[in-house]
């Protein structure tokens, strides 16, 4: 399943003859484009004409057109292996699976501004739509990324302008997490590997189920985790959850965990009493999971794998905080950390640029100047339903959730009482 690159070496001497004339664009005058990594270029793509390179992160990347392909973009190392191709295409050459997904999607809508073809070496062909449109109340671009029978595997919202798909390059997996996949799962498709550190996370999709799984730097499997939903769910784990006393929470996340010692769901649960997650095993065994207790979420193993852009914001905005856990949601990274007594979801766009951080709190935690606004509003004698503390780059407020009778309404309210 994972392959070996092939690729032909030519002496330098007829490569230099050959493509002399191509453009060369070392980026800053650092690097140089090799004679190996031009002719693989030609190798790959023998029409390809108005050639003009340049030097990323130690990749040369040939940007060029063909008779096959229009405003391209093909990534080598220095000895002429291929890692990636992008490739700008007109909707009508997408697969029919991909746009009867699109077309049926909640984005349907929205705007198609580009569309983006990535092929990778030995990873699955995904396709890239580039949609702009309305996200509550304020303007949004959203990259839909979708595998070529139609599934939906991945979603970023807000990327960079100049975001060219560097770190979707995928590393090259060790020995034994080769091994393990072809075993475990010998029909799935490899979306995507990331290595960093002493960790490698690889992204799968088998099937139409995404999964994430992580090995050592040894090659040695860690775990598998599997988001599902709640009809997924076996009938004698949703008993349990609904005999505790959490069973009036409200799920808000379902993770499937599979490790070499057991097998857990892991519920997201939310209420107005505070936020909890609860680890439940297929025969029914449910266990709380803390903070500190070394089995919260998957950073112990694998918090290297986030972007020191990342990390670096939140150990300046929140000093001491741990991260505990981190993914995907709604096309945000959600970084879960614990900083001050409080578990803190810390959410940054495609660009690695903070857009907000949110946080449960308990009623008695509200300034007086809040309770005071609640008090007096139209909706004093609601019930109070969840609290949250929201803080982005432009304001810090408290989001008041309220039911009374048959209505719910959510209540806006800043630190000095002032009700939007």
């Amino acid at each position: 399943m994972i392959k070996n690159a092939i690729y032909s070496i030519v002496t330098a001497g007829a490569v230099l003859g050959l493509y002399s004339c191509e453009k060369n664009d070392s980026g800053n005058g650092q690097g140089v484009v090799t004679p190996q990594a031009q002719a693989a270029l030609f190798d790959k793509y023998p029409s390809a004409t108005d050639v003009r390179w340049k030097i990323k992160n130690g990749y040369s990347i040939a940007e060029f057109n063909s008779s096959s392909q229009t405003g391209a973009a093909a990534w080598f190392d220095n000895s002429g292996k291929w890692y990636m191709t992008e490739t700008d295409i007109p909707f009508s050459a997408l697969p029919e699976a991909v746009k009867t997904a699109f077309s049926g999607s909640e984005y349907a809508a929205w705007q198609v501004d580009d569309i983006d073809l990535l092929e990778r070496e030995s990873t699955e062909t995904i396709y890239v739509i580039e949609i702009e449109g309305e996200n509550e109340g304020t303007d949004s671009e959203i990259d839909l990324y979708y595998s070529s029978d139609g599934i939906l595997v991945k979603k970023i919202a807000d990327a960079a302008s100049d975001y060219d798909y560097s770190d979707y390059i995928p590393a090259q997996p060790t020995a034994g997490a080769e091994d393990y996949i072809r075993t475990n799962y010998p029909n799935a498709r490899i979306l995507d590997i990331d290595r960093e550190g002493d960790m490698t996370e690889i992204e799968l999709l088998d099937g139409t189920t995404c999964r994430e799984l992580l090995f050592n730097t040894s090659g040695n499997w860690l775990y598998t985790k599997t988001e599902i939903r709640r009809s997924e769910v076996p009938t004698l784990v949703l008993q349990a959850l609904s005999s505790s006393e959490y069973a009036g929470y409200r799920i808000d996340d379902i993770d499937y965990y599979q490790t070499s010692t057991k097998n857990y769901y892991r519920f997201d649960l939310e209420s107005a009493a505070g936020d909890v997650k609860v680890d439940i095993t297929p025969e029914g065994s449910l266990s709380i999971v803390a903070p500190g207790d070394g089995n919260f979420g998957n950073s112990e193993n694998n918090s290297s794998l986030l972007d020191k852009q990342v990390t670096q914001f939140i150990s300046q905005k929140y000093p001491g905080a741990n991260v505990l856990e981190y993914d995907y949601d709604d096309g945000l990274l959600e970084v879960e950390v614990f900083h001050e007594s409080h578990e803190k979801s810390v959410y940054f766009n495609g660009a690695d640029i903070w857009v907000k951080t949110e946080w449960d709190i308990r009623y008695n935690e509200l300034p007086e100047t809040v309770s005071a606004a609640i008090r007096n509003s139209q909706y004093g004698s609601y019930r109070i339903d969840d609290i949250e503390f929201i803080q982005n780059p432009n304001r810090e407020f408290y989001r008041i959730e309220l039911k009374g009778g048959n209505q719910e309404i959510k209540l806006n309210i800043d630190t000095q009482g002032r009700i939007d």
